[in-house]
């Protein structure tokens, strides 16, 4: 939502926005991970070198994406 300050023209206008996430995590097994943010689940495990199953991608693979994106 964009507020206009009182007498600002355009170029003094600020917007305010708040923007709220919420979520849930668990561990599942190993180092396997779940994550259900909104209407979606999200898994990410660890390689086997350290301990993991490489069923999914790993949490820094996740991180790297949302730079990405």
């Amino acid at each position: 939502m964009t507020t206009p300050a009182a007498g600002a023209g355009p170029a003094q206008q600020t917007a305010k926005r708040t923007i709220v996430i919420e979520g849930d995590a668990e561990t599942l097994e190993r180092q396997r991970k779940v994550s259900r943010i909104r209407e979606s689940t999200i898994y990410c495990d660890e390689g086997t070198a350290i301990g993991g199953d490489g069923s999914a991608p790993t949490p820094m693979a996740y991180f790297l994406s949302s730079i990405l994106f």
